[in-house]
C-alpha cells in the first residue's frame, strides 16, 4: 500500500518548535486527523509532519527523506500560502517522484493559481474522506484539480487524533484559562457539523459554502450537514473512555442550527451521565439566536454548557447592517443579559477597523463597541482587527475600492494581523482603545516569549489549573 505524509502548515499562527500552551500552538488540525482515520481505514500507511513540533525545514525534509513517502497531502488556509507551499517545494527537492495533494479552503476557492505554483500534482476541492484514499490508491484515474465525494458524516471514521503522538499531552491544556471558573484538562475538541448557513460579508462562511457541497444535476450547491446526536455521543463516550475529559470544545461554526438537534444532544448528555461526571463544554451562537431561543440556552446551560462564544462583532447598528451579520446592537445587549442571567460565561468576538459603505473609516463606530463591551463585562475580550477574507463579499468590495494594503495570500486570513491592512484606518489609535483586559494579556504574552520564559509560565498557569481543580473546585 502506498504510504501518505501529511502536514500541518500552522507555523504562521504558531512557529516551529511551539511550545504547548496556547491554542494556536496546541490544537490539532481536525481535517487531518478526518483525513487519516479515512486512510488508515482504507489501508493505507499514514505519517503526519506538523511544523509547529519541528525545529526547522531542515528538520522537516530529514523527515520527509526518513518516512519517504509515496504521497505528501498538505492542507492550507490563504494565510498558509507560503508554508504550504515551502512544504511542497521542499518535498519536491527531497523526494522528486512524490505525488503531492493540496486540500482545504484556498484550493477549493482558487485551483488554477495553486496548480500554477508546479509543485501542487493535484488539488483537492472539497471534501476528501472518500475521495483521498481512491487517489493514493490509483492516482491515474484524477484530474490535477478534482472535486471530493460528498460523505455522509456518520459514515466517514472518527477522528485518528493520536497522529499527534503527544495528543495526551495536549488535551492536558484546556482552550481558556481565564476567568473565576476555568475550563478544566483534560480538554477535547469535537466537531458536530459543517457549514455555516449564515452570509456574514466579512467571513469565509460563504466561502465555506464553496467547500461543503454536494452535486445535483452536474452542479454543486451548498450542503450543510450534521452528524446525528447518537453518532456525536458514541464518540464522546468513546473519548471519555479513553481520556477521562472534563471539559469539550465544540468547533463548530455555529452550535444551535437546528433546535430540535440541541434538544436532543442536551437530553443525550443527561442520559450518557456525562453531566453527572461534572463534564462542561463551549460552543459558538449568534445573539440573534440567542435572543430566539432562550429556554434552549438554558437546557445547554443544565447539560454542562458553561462559556458561549458570541459573535457581536459590533455595536453600531449601521455597521452590523453594513456587514450583514443579521443581528442588532439591540439583540447583541439582550444575548448578553440572557447569558448573565443563565450563568453562561462570554467569550466575546468584536472586530474592529472595518470601513463603512463608503469607503472610510469612522472611529466612533469601534467606539461604540468598545464601550459595549466596557459595559458588559464579558468573560473573555476577543478583539480583532478586519483583515479581508478571500471567498467574503466584503473582501472583493474592498479590493474594488482600492483599500486593500498587499493583497497577496500570505497577508491575508490572519484573524489578529499585526500590521495595517485597511487604507484609512488608523491602528495606533485603534490599539490604545482595546479593552484593558486584551491588551494586558497581549503584552504578557509577548514578554514571556521574548524572555524565553514562555513553556515555564504555560506550564505554571495550567499546574494551577489543575490543583483548582483537584482542591474542591466547583463547576
Amino acid at each position: 500500500m502506498p504510504k501518505i505524509l501529511l502536514t500541518n502548515p500552522q507555523i504562521v499562527t504558531s512557529s516551529f518548535n511551539a511550545p504547548i500552551g496556547f491554542p494556536d500552538d496546541t490544537l490539532i488540525r481536525h481535517s487531518l486527523a478526518f483525513l487519516s482515520a479515512s486512510l488508515k481505514k482504507a489501508g493505507h500507511d499514514v505519517c503526519l509532519a506538523d511544523l509547529r513540533t519541528l525545529k526547522g525545514w531542515s528538520e522537516y525534509e530529514a523527515r520527509i527523506e526518513r518516512e519517504n513517502p509515496d504521497f505528501l497531502g498538505v492542507t492550507m488556509h490563504t494565510c498558509e500560502w507560503e508554508p504550504a507551499f515551502e512544504s511542497l517545494k521542499r518535498a519536491k527537492k527531497v523526494r522528486p517522484n512524490i505525488a503531492t495533494v493540496l486540500g482545504g479552503i484556498h484550493p477549493t476557492m482558487f485551483p488554477e493559481e495553486c496548480l500554477e505554483s508546479g509543485v501542487v500534482d493535484f488539488v483537492l476541492m472539497g471534501e476528501g474522506e472518500i475521495s483521498l484514499p481512491k487517489l493514493v490508491e490509483n492516482p491515474g484515474s484524477f484530474s490535477p484539480s478534482f472535486w471530493g465525494e460528498t460523505p455522509n458524516l456518520d459514515e466517514i471514521p472518527f477522528e485518528d487524533r493520536e497522529i499527534w503522538p503527544d495528543y495526551r499531552q495536549r488535551i492536558q491544556y484546556p482552550l481558556f484559562v481565564t476567568g473565576k471558573d476555568p475550563f478544566l484538562p483534560p480538554m477535547v475538541e469535537v466537531l458536530t457539523k459543517r457549514g455555516c448557513p449564515w452570509e456574514c460579508g466579512f467571513c469565509c462562511g460563504p466561502g465555506e459554502q464553496n467547500l461543503f457541497t454536494k452535486e445535483t444535476n452536474g452542479k454543486r450547491s451548498f450542503s450543510l450537514r450534521s452528524r446525528s446526536v447518537g453518532n456525536v455521543m458514541e464518540e464522546l463516550l468513546f473519548l471519555y473512555d479513553r481520556y477521562q475529559f472534563r471539559s469539550i470544545v465544540f468547533h463548530d461554526d455555529q452550535f444551535v442550527i437546528n433546535v430540535k438537534w440541541v434538544e436532543e444532544f442536551c437530553q443525550a448528555m443527561h442520559d450518557s451521565g456525562l453531566v453527572k461526571k461534572g463534564v462542561t463544554w463551549w460552543s459558538a451562537s449568534r445573539p440573534d439566536v440567542i435572543c430566539k431561543n432562550e429556554e434552549l440556552f438554558g437546557k445547554m446551560k443544565e447539560a454542562g454548557a458553561k462559556m458561549l462564544s458570541i459573535g457581536f462583532e459590533s455595536f453600531s447598528d449601521r455597521m452590523l447592517k453594513w456587514m450583514k451579520k443579521g443581528a442588532t446592537a439591540e439583540e447583541n445587549y439582550k444575548a448578553s443579559e440572557i447569558c448573565k442571567k443563565l450563568g453562561l460565561q462570554i467569550y466575546a468576538n468584536v472586530m474592529l477597523g472595518l470601513p463603512y459603505s463608503d469607503g472610510k473609516w469612522y472611529p466612533e463606530d469601534d467606539q461604540e463597541s468598545v464601550r459595549a463591551m466596557e459595559e458588559i463585562k464579558p468573560d473573555i475580550n476577543s478583539v480583532s482587527f478586519y483583515t479581508p477574507m478571500p471567498g467574503s463579499w466584503l473582501a472583493e468590495w474592498a479590493v474594488d475600492k482600492g483599500l486593500v494594503m498587499n493583497y497577496e495570500a500570505k497577508n491575508l486570513g490572519v484573524r489578529f494581523p499585526t500590521s495595517a491592512r485597511i487604507k484609512g484606518v488608523d491602528y495606533e489609535y485603534l490599539n490604545t482603545i482595546i479593552p484593558q483586559g486584551f491588551k494586558f494579556r497581549s503584552k504578557v504574552k509577548n514578554i514571556v516569549k521574548k524572555l524565553g520564559l514562555y513553556k515555564l509560565t504555560v506550564n505554571s498557569i495550567f499546574l494551577l489549573r489543575k490543583l483548582q481543580g483537584v482542591f474542591g473546585h466547583k463547576r
